[in-house]
């Protein structure tokens, strides 16, 4: 019988992000009810040893080239036959181990959509904070298309939708596809819903990080063909504005 939830985990060369990961979803007190797919790219590192080693534990996986990370992505979305899709790549993790417990009882609800707030930390597990503690823009109690108009203010590791409701992503775009993936999802209006708890650990350092002007670039792209050119231009002037006062205040409180 096909598990309501399907987590699918991206992995190229980052054993150590892959190790964190697993631990994350192996050691859930609801892993039993828990699709989990890892999708590798040919890893050259300790990762496909790794997997060989622990596949008993992993319920699908590919090991194979790809053309980058959303290409992997839609290669997960498509074998997954869960209802429920739950994106953890390498690195990232499941917030604590009764998360996908208290997820899946949220589920019965039957929403389209699923999300919380993120915690940020570093290569080394170390908690760095809340996004809503680090960033601006609050954390919405809906979703709706316009709801990433000024930045992105949940991470895509705390955004659970339904299969039927996700289309693939553009793999012509190679650092921001997950955000054009989000917004077009919300464009079809889907019923969405707060949890009241974290979903998430998110590993900052990747390769939006690494190749911060060519993701900025990329988002700035994708947020003007969802918006429009104009509004879009308006739209960063607030988030710079908005990103100034914000520091300032920080510093305040300091």
């Amino acid at each position: 019988m096909p598990k309501k939830l399907t987590v699918i985990t991206i992995n190229y060369n980052n054993y150590s992000g892959l190790i964190r990961t697993a631990e994350s979803v192996i050691n859930q007190t609801s892993r039993s009810d828990i699709e989990w797919i890892i999708v590798d790219g040919d890893s050259s590192d300790s990762s496909k040893d790794w997997i060989k080693k622990n596949k008993s534990n992993v319920d699908v996986l590919i090991s194979e080239p790809d053309n980058g990370i959303y290409d992997a992505m839609n290669k997960g979305m498509e074998i997954a036959s869960g209802e429920y899709l739950w994106f953890m790549n390498s690195g990232d993790a499941i917030f604590d181990l009764n998360t996908a417990h208290l997820l899946l009882q949220d589920l019965e609800s039957g929403k389209d959509i699923y999300f919380s707030d993120t915690m940020f930390i570093d290569q080394k597990g170390v908690e760095i904070g809340l996004i809503s503690q680090l960033k601006p823009q609050r954390l919405p109690k809906r979703l709706v298309p316009n709801s990433f108009r000024f930045g992105m203010n949940v991470c895509h590791q705390s955004f659970v939708v339904k299969k039927k409701e996700a289309s693939k992503y553009n793999t012509e775009y190679r650092l921001a596809s997950d955000i054009d993936w989000v917004i077009t999802i919300l464009k079809n209006s889907p019923s969405s819903i707060c949890c009241n708890y974290i979903l998430s650990r998110f590993e900052t350092g990747g390769s939006s990080y690494q190749n911060t002007n060519e993701a900025w670039k990329e988002r700035y792209k994708v947020l003007r063909e969802h918006y429009g050119r104009w509004p879009n231009i308006l739209a960063h002037g607030y988030i710079l504005l908005r990103r100034i006062l914000f520091k300032i205040r920080m510093s305040l409180k300091m």
